[in-house]
């Protein structure tokens, strides 16, 4: 099997792992938060959506770290078949 396709490969299997154990964690414990002395159904919500958002934003980070990484060691590899 050809690298670059092996590479694709991860990446996608990485970024599905990842989403199914995100929407799990936000499933599982960020959807039934509760804080204790707060009794205000909008501040737990807020709390809930900064989480959430905060580990979207990571997951995107994290995947497009990884997709710049093997995208460069691709090219890399190319310059020296060339």
């Amino acid at each position: 099997m050809s690298r670059r396709v092996l590479d694709f490969v991860i990446l996608l299997l990485f970024v599905w792992f990842c989403m199914i154990g995100g929407l799990w964690v936000i499933n599982n414990w960020i959807i039934p938060l509760k804080i204790p002395g707060v009794e205000e159904a909008h501040i737990i919500n807020i709390v809930q959506v900064v989480i959430s958002t905060v580990l979207v934003l990571s997951w995107l980070l994290l995947w497009k770290r990884l997709a710049t990484w093997m995208f460069w060691r691709a090219i890399g590899d190319r310059r020296l078949i060339d």
